[in-house]
């Protein structure tokens, strides 16, 4: 142990406030919906509003002096690709299936209205040659939702291209020149600015979620003890100087320091990989044995530090005790087999940090120095200001570790 080593130049309560830190609870992060739940959700709502939508254009449409065939046949096929689309997403199977029969169907009618339409010819062939364009626009949508940019990319420009060269084709074949149909190439030029930039939008998107997710990593790496798992130091010194002003608003809190008993020794018999296998066990131990609310951390070398929030002292005292047995009865090869010495040190109103985890070092000194394995308590008392180290016989348990 090396506490007066660790606090050279400490950093400010303030300093350290600006620092992020992990959520507590051992650095194990909280539920949160996975990203192909999120997309689960948003195409459920897609399809229901898509069914909707579709209901109401084939109504308005049937009641239209002249129908339009290809809305009159697609419908119904979208309908029904819809209905499947929701029974496949709330049974909860794959989300690729889901796009892919999505972008047969689309392309489908994509196919069917830029080449049946200028066959059937009447005073509305444009006007509905014009709709497939919002389609274009929905594929498009989905896409970039769906793939990644680059085959996004290739998708929109796969449809846009069949959807602008081949009604031209079939309005030539049929004989309709190209002065009538001159909005037609308006109508394509404003999707064309309408697909451009949702290309762009989907780019800035792309970057943006990687630079997250760099941030991230680098965050988490920068509070995150890679050998445990644990917070480190870096992440535990904001966590504590909240739980100090929670404390001096009348919550009530305590420090532990944990020490693994002969952890030099098993360096030197077992190697420090049998080394690090015993830190990360111990690592895994401590959490199950704590609330949601605690903090717990690695503090540096065989070293860990608890912070117990809304406890009093011999509550944290029987905390300290639960971890210390739950370490010494884990399931381990008996070479592997160690124990903890504990030092509790309740928080005292107005203290500064370094003063309580010195309180808490000097009783975890005290539990080595009398025979390791057990639990010493640290208090101040508070009429005369001075350190006591209250060692009552219910605070051991078995007999102290071999050396």
């Amino acid at each position: 142990m090396s506490f007066q080593a660790d606090f050279t130049e400490p950093m400010t309560r303030a300093e350290r406030r600006m620092k992020p830190a992990l959520p507590v609870a051992g650095g194990l992060p909280g539920r949160h919906q996975t990203w192909d739940e999120t997309r689960r959700r948003i195409y459920m709502g897609i399809v229901i509003v898509g069914l909707l939508v579709q209901v109401t254009i084939w109504t308005l449409n049937l009641l239209r002096p002249h129908p339009d065939p290809v809305t009159l046949f697609s419908n119904p096929l979208f309908f029904a690709m819809s209905s499947w689309n929701l029974y496949w997403l709330y049974t909860r199977r794959p989300i690729e299936v889901v796009y892919l029969v999505a972008l047969v169907v689309c392309g489908l009618v994509i196919l069917a209205r830029a080449v049946v339409t200028p066959l059937i010819g009447g005073p509305a062939m444009l006007t509905s040659l014009e709709d497939l364009y919002w389609l274009l626009v929905i594929v498009s949508i989905v896409s970039f939702l769906m793939l990644d940019y680059r085959r996004a990319i290739v998708v929109t420009a796969a449809f846009y291209g069949m959807g602008a060269l081949l009604p031209w084709a079939m309005l030539a074949l049929s004989g309709v020149s190209f002065a009538q149909a001159a909005r037609l190439g308006q109508v394509q030029l404003l999707c064309a600015i309408t697909l451009a930039t949702l290309c762009s939008l989907s780019w800035y998107r792309e970057h943006f979620v990687l630079e997250r997710r760099a941030f991230e990593l680098t965050h988490r790496m920068a509070n995150t003890d890679a050998l445990t798992g644990l917070h480190n130091r870096h992440a535990l010194y904001p966590l504590l100087d909240a739980l100090l002003e929670r404390v001096e608003g009348g919550h009530p809190a305590a420090l532990l320091l944990i020490d693994i008993d002969h952890f030099k020794g098993i360096n030197d018999r077992l190697g420090h990989n049998v080394g690090d296998e015993v830190l990360r066990e111990v690592a895994r131990s401590l959490p199950r044995h704590l609330r949601e609310d605690d903090i717990v951390g690695r503090w540096g070398g065989e070293e860990f530090l608890v912070a117990l929030v809304g406890i009093s002292a011999d509550d944290a005292v029987a905390v300290a005790e639960r971890l210390r047995r739950a370490v010494g009865s884990r399931d381990a090869p008996p070479e592997q087999q160690v124990t903890i010495s504990v030092g509790v040190a309740p928080v005292i109103a107005g203290e500064r940090l370094q003063a309580c985890v010195s309180r808490a070092d000097d009783a975890l000194y005290a539990a080595k120095a009398r025979g390791r394995n057990r639990v010493e308590l640290s208090e101040v008392k508070a009429e005369r200001n001075e350190e006591t180290l209250l060692t009552p016989e219910l605070f051991q348990d078995g007999e102290p570790a071999p050396a």
